[in-house]
């Protein structure tokens, strides 16, 4: 294959692949820590991603190298159903704590705080939906999801230990949050930095 040839399938499957998914270049260039400078001359067919980028571009629309590089028309890929997948997985942690409620009903009926176990699923679900938005979105969505299992946590924490002070778990989690607030807008800041060294 050409250098030219290779040059225009990429640009033209790019396009086509970022358009399917909604994605203007800067939305894409953000993603991959790029500037949309760079985005926009592999469009044009005026450069070409590095294969590092081309893997990333890949993962990101859930294609394959080949579907990048190939000179055939490009087809619309088979979709994830993300949302579905998140949702049955939350789903599985309220199925296990309503079993594991039932069970301390039935063993263990005098048990005070049985109800504890819905409020346990709270913090492990903070902690499938942190997976998934590592796996699949942004920054910012991660972001909520760490801040549901701080603050499911202290909760817990709170509810389930009675000791005189125990609301102070509070301040913690605050202080906590604040951390990692701090910690995402360095991540931000180091995608952006990055981003502009790209152009």
């Amino acid at each position: 294959m050409q250098e030219e040839t290779l040059r225009q399938s990429i640009a033209r499957n790019l396009t086509f692949y970022r358009k399917l998914a909604g994605h203007t270049q800067a939305e894409l260039a953000e993603q991959l820590n790029y500037s949309d400078k760079s985005v926009s001359k592999w469009e044009r067919g005026e450069g070409v991603p590095d294969i590092y980028v081309l893997q990333q571009i890949a993962e990101l629309y859930h294609i394959t190298v080949n579907d990048l590089i190939s000179t055939q028309e490009p087809q619309p890929p088979v979709k994830k159903p993300r949302l579905l997948i998140l949702l049955l997985s939350l789903g599985l942690v309220w199925l296990a704590a309503t079993v594991l409620f039932f069970a301390l009903m039935l063993l263990c009926p005098t048990l005070p705080g049985k109800w504890l176990c819905f409020l346990y699923a709270v913090p492990v679900s903070g902690i499938i939906l942190t997976v998934f938005t590592c796996l699949w979105w942004s920054l910012w969505k991660r972001c909520l999801s760490v801040a549901v299992i701080i603050w499911g946590l202290a909760v817990c924490i709170h509810l389930t230990v009675p000791l005189p002070g125990t609301f102070l778990i509070y301040v913690v989690a605050a202080v906590v949050q604040v951390i990692f607030i701090l910690w995402f807008v360095l991540l931000h800041r180091q995608r952006k930095f990055k981003a502009h060294q790209g152009q």
